[in-house]
């Protein structure tokens, strides 16, 4: 049993970026072997442990302008239980058993070079547009004053990498020109597919998931568009009775929006940025156009603009997410 656990490990592993000289992987239990496919469902920044009893320790989504947060706080997770010696074996994608993780794990993937204005994700291994299942580019939200740059995808993207996609992010520090940013996403999408990524999904959450909507609308090749949370405009406490302005802006842009690419639409009850109504509006229009999509509209448990960042988000919509946009399949609870 112990072998066929270790087995299992290493198939899991595959599809993993390797560094140089790695120690022999410690045993895993089969809880471990579990929890290491478990892991590979999230996104960055991430890190996984084993003890020396074969059990697994592990943090996903940890703040930080790489995964250095994720580390610390995994090794100290299995260091607590006392089972030592605990080993680093995984660092976002990159299989580092036993070595020192920064000297491992490059902070720029070989050969991913910059797509116009998109940037492949730090410290996370790429397979580049002849190997890779797909491309999903990452667009984050946006506060006006603070830098999210470094700030990580939300968890469910994770789904996507595991199956072999790349990993870009469509960073904008400041936003002073909207349609050119969205001109640019597309542009960005074209150039990919001129790469040879033969499948392309963008995905962003608030302005990020508004940016994607925008590129979608001026035609941008991809397959499929995951909006979380969509914002372009302030708090509606603070528009002075301007949201009558900003769910026009969203009615034309959904307008614009032509059959083909699959379309995920996520929204939170009680988001400070929801002028209201507009998962009805999605509904009329793309009943009118016969865009293909899932609309998840406050579903239970999940209150708030940035609801879609739990890990609870990720392990019960991810699934569904992934189904309809890779597959056009609606698993439950889509």
């Amino acid at each position: 049993m112990k072998g066929l656990i270790v087995a299992v490990a290493a198939l899991l592993m595959a599809p993993m970026g390797t560094a140089a000289a790695q120690q022999a992987a410690p045993s895993l239990n089969a809880e471990a072997a579990r929890s290491l496919s478990d892991f590979q469902n999230f996104g960055p920044h991430r890190a996984f442990v084993i003890g020396a009893d074969g059990r697994a320790a592990w943090y996903v989504g940890v703040p930080g302008a790489d995964p250095g947060n994720a580390v610390t706080s995994t090794l100290k997770r299995c260091e607590e239980r006392g089972k030592l010696p605990c080993t680093l074996h995984v660092v976002n994608n990159y299989t580092v058993t036993g070595a020192d993780w920064r000297a491992q794990v490059p902070a720029r993937s070989a050969d991913a070079p910059d797509i116009g204005r998109v940037r492949p994700e730090p410290y996370w291994s790429m397979r580049g547009p002849k190997l890779a299942a797909g491309l999903i580019i990452w667009s984050h939200g946006y506060m006006a004053g603070k830098n999210s740059t470094d700030s990580a995808p939300q968890a469910w993207i994770g789904r996507f990498t595991r199956m072999g996609y790349d990993l870009y992010r469509f960073d904008r520090e400041w936003i002073v020109d909207w349609a050119g940013d969205a001109t640019a996403l597309a542009d960005a999408v074209r150039k990919a597919r001129e790469m040879g990524y033969r499948r392309v999904v963008l995905a962003g959450q608030s302005a990020g998931a508004w940016v994607s909507l925008a590129a979608l609308a001026r035609g941008a090749p991809v397959d499929g568009v995951i909006s979380i949370a969509a914002a372009h405009h302030g708090e509606v406490s603070k528009m002075r009775n301007d949201t009558t302005r900003a769910r026009s802006e969203w009615q034309n842009v959904i307008a614009a929006l032509k059959p083909g690419p699959r379309v995920v639409l996520v929204n939170f009850a009680d988001d400070a940025y929801d002028v209201g109504g507009r998962m009805a509006d999605a509904r009329s229009a793309f009943a009118k156009s016969g865009v293909d999509a899932v609309i998840i509209d406050n579903p239970e448990g999940f209150k708030g603009h940035g609801a879609a960042g739990d890990m609870a988000f990720a392990r019960k919509f991810g699934g569904c997410i992934e189904g309809f946009i890779d597959k056009g399949t609606k698993p439950p609870p889509c």
